[in-house]
């Protein structure tokens, strides 16, 4: 069979595979790749759970031993997002064939009807985002599993990508022990996600965009409506907050002409449970803020100087002088500390949190917020005040031009020679390679302190992380519309340009013996 045809067939039975994101059915795609393992000869390949995942769900990798240690690593994600988006259609989501018929009576956008009719292009869920890239790696990992050349090659396949990468941040372990166990030595990361194009070059990159996600929480002093100049009503804090940051260009991290986009407040939430004329005692808030040199010591001084700001404008507007105290997760915690039994109680608390994560009755986001609150409930702490916290997931800014070798920037430029791309620096999605380098001085501790779930509810090894430093490119087939009811890859960039590349790729770390 020829190998566009095996790509094809490949990617075939991985969409037919109904793998959503952050439920047990990303299972399912573990046994498919097990399998596949399990009938190519010298392939060494293993499963490694997430540790205390509610879906059980798992890492997996395949190695096959080139003649040196010199290694390239083919990255993916077998997850999807859900099929709500499909709407009527949902049951032919998984279905390229059903799919594409059933499109044919569908109101389509001019783009996609043009696509559809010239059959270039496959659709399905998961056939852009990002099992096209998966089936093409998977291919050209069976090619090489049967003739090995110099370079040693992994493939590894992760759960979780779509929510909170809980596979990645396992494989940071198994990455280094790999390389420990095998003497390996890792030049290449190549993560597979679709690009899109621009003036008719695909766009690749050779960074991920970093993110962190603040969590404030604001408590007021309840009055009824009626005495308000009494009061301080912790909704007119955050609206303060919120009017003056979302979307802020000044809040935005640059880079060679690059900009992140602008903070996103992402859930917003007063804490009472039932109507009545009292002001609020509490209201919380979290922010998507995207990172390109931003330290998370960089990102709380912001938040707590805004959220100042904040306090000081509502006080204008009130004529109000009541004190309103701003301090970080860290620094009410240091009060916290000083009342008997607060250490029993708030390791009692922290895991109440971890088992409402597991059963799935709550998020990140809202446990972080309860568990401020239940620590101003312990302290009895009933004065106005404003709280910074960190809430998962983290997400490291990462970058391969940021310790860039000769033989990275050759192959980036063999590359170029071999197709139409270009290289941008950033990928502003958000994506597994932020777990792939980081500066060894990065001090984690203003995220240690913060992050009130880290550990056992989010675990996260930095260290482990700052030994990885793997150079990694995002570069993948042509895809459009992921996550939507007409997403599609291109079928000629997934079964014959991408994996021509990755063969180029696997030669070129063999052959320069780097």
């Amino acid at each position: 069979m020829a190998r566009a045809e095996r790509v094809m067939e490949i990617l075939q039975d991985m969409i037919h595979i109904d793998s959503e994101t952050n439920t047990p059915k990303e299972r399912q795609m573990e046994l498919y790749l097990q399998q596949f393992f399990s009938h190519l000869d010298g392939v060494a390949s293993g499963l490694i759970h997430v540790p205390d995942d509610n879906c059980q769900r798992s890492v997996v990798y395949g190695l096959v031993r080139g003649s040196t240690g010199h290694t390239v690593i083919f990255m993916n994600h077998h997850d999807v997002v859900d099929v709500e988006s499909y709407g009527y259609l949902r049951d032919q989501a998984f279905d390229p064939q059903g799919l594409y018929k059933a499109l044919e009576r569908a109101p389509l956008s001019e783009d996609v009807r043009r696509d559809w009719e010239s059959g270039e292009w496959l659709f399905g869920r998961g056939s852009c985002d990002m099992k096209g890239g998966a089936a093409a790696q998977l291919a050209v990992f069976e090619d090489y599993a049967a003739h090995p050349g110099k370079a040693s090659l992994i493939y590894l396949s992760l759960p979780d990508e779509e929510t909170y990468s809980a596979g990645m941040r396992t494989a940071i372990t198994l990455l280094n022990e790999l390389r420990s166990s095998y003497g390996l030595i890792y030049d290449i990361l190549i993560d597979s996600e679709p690009n899109h194009k621009e003036q008719g070059k695909l766009v690749a990159y050779t960074g991920s965009v970093g993110k962190i996600l603040p969590v404030v929480l604001v408590q007021g002093k309840p009055v009824h409506i009626g005495c308000y100049d009494k009061g301080m009503n912790p909704v007119g804090v955050l609206a303060h907050l919120i009017a003056a940051t979302e979307g802020s260009r000044e809040l935005t991290d640059s880079c060679d002409g690059e900009q992140t986009p602008p903070p996103a407040w992402v859930y917003l939430r007063d804490r009472k449970e039932r109507y009545d004329v009292t002001l609020p005692q509490r209201v919380a808030a979290a922010l998507n803020l995207l990172t390109y040199d931003k330290t998370p010591d960089d990102v709380m001084y912001v938040l707590l100087e805004e959220t100042r700001r904040a306090v000081h404008d509502l006080q204008q507007t009130m004529g109000s002088d009541l004190p309103v105290s701003v301090c970080s997760a860290d620094e009410l915690l240091q009060q916290a500390a000083a009342y008997p039994g607060f250490d029993v109680f708030y390791e009692a608390a922290k895991q109440a949190s971890f088992v409402a994560l597991q059963d799935g009755r709550s998020t990140y986001a809202e446990e972080t917020i309860h568990l401020l609150e239940q620590i101003l409930d312990f302290t009895g702490m009933t004065a106005p005040m404003a709280v910074v916290a960190f809430a998962p997931p983290y997400y490291p800014a990462a970058d391969s031009l940021s310790f860039p070798t000769p033989a990275f920037t050759g192959l980036l430029e063999k590359i170029s020679s071999m197709m139409d791309v270009r290289f941008e620096r950033y990928f502003n999605g958000v994506s597994d390679c932020s777990y792939c380098c980081i500066d060894p001085d990065f001090d984690e501790g203003m995220v240690e302190k913060n992050l009130l779930l880290w550990g056992k509810a989010y675990p996260f090894d930095l260290e482990s992380l700052k030994k990885l430093q793997i150079p990694f490119l995002l570069l993948g087939p042509w895809g459009k519309d992921l996550h939507e009811r007409t997403e599609r890859v291109h079928i000629e960039s997934v079964s014959q340009k991408l994996p021509h590349i990755l063969d180029t790729i696997i030669s070129y770390v063999g052959q320069a013996e780097l």
